[in-house]
């Protein structure tokens, strides 16, 4: 089985993988340590790290297989990254970790994220990007979980009834930050 978990920085994905991969015995594939290990990035004009999207998804890819050639094709994995959402894994599930935008701004704030940084994730947040780029790369619809009121540890195990559910009811929550979005705007 393979699990996707993506979501805006700040959402939890790193703790909820862990929590995850407690619970159910997965390994997790460290998307960011593949990242520098493999040196898919350059650096920008802000000096900030740009990853090669293209060149991610095949070392992804071969990460996965090269886990599940290791003599068990039965090998379970989580996938966690924010990037995971701009291009497609054959996945079993995709999760989109979600968070209010004054909690978000908060985490955030807390990881010292410059003012424009922290702009661009929230308006990601608010504009349901990681989302909208699952549908339109995976071609299926996410399971959102609000991530705003529950530990790492409580969305994991929400996160693993969804996976073991006998009637696949593979429903998360319903998120909507438009009310958000518009006062970000400065909107009505």
């Amino acid at each position: 089985m393979l699990i996707v978990i993506t979501g805006t920085p700040g959402t939890g994905k790193s703790e909820v993988a862990k929590e995850l991969a407690k619970i159910t015995g997965f390994s997790i594939v460290d998307v960011k340590k593949l990242v520098e290990t493999k040196k898919i990035f350059t650096f920008g004009s802000g000096g900030e790290k740009e990853v090669d999207i293209r060149t991610l998804g095949r070392a992804v890819l071969a990460e996965v297989r090269k886990k599940k050639s290791n003599g068990n094709t039965q090998q379970n994995i989580i996938l966690e990254n924010h990037m995971l959402c701009e291009f497609s894994i054959p996945a079993d599930f995709v999760f989109v970790l979600r968070a209010n935008p004054d909690i978000l701004r908060k985490r955030l704030a807390k990881r010292k994220y410059r003012t424009e940084k922290l702009k661009e994730n929230l308006g990601s947040e608010m504009l349901d990007y990681c989302t909208l780029k699952v549908k339109a790369n995976y071609g299926i619809e996410p399971i959102e979980i609000d991530t705003s009121k529950l530990t790492a540890k409580q969305t994991a195990a929400k996160a693993a009834r969804i996976i073991y559910d006998k009637n696949k009811n593979r429903k998360g929550d319903k998120v909507n930050y438009t009310s958000y979005l518009k006062k970000f705007l400065g909107l009505k």
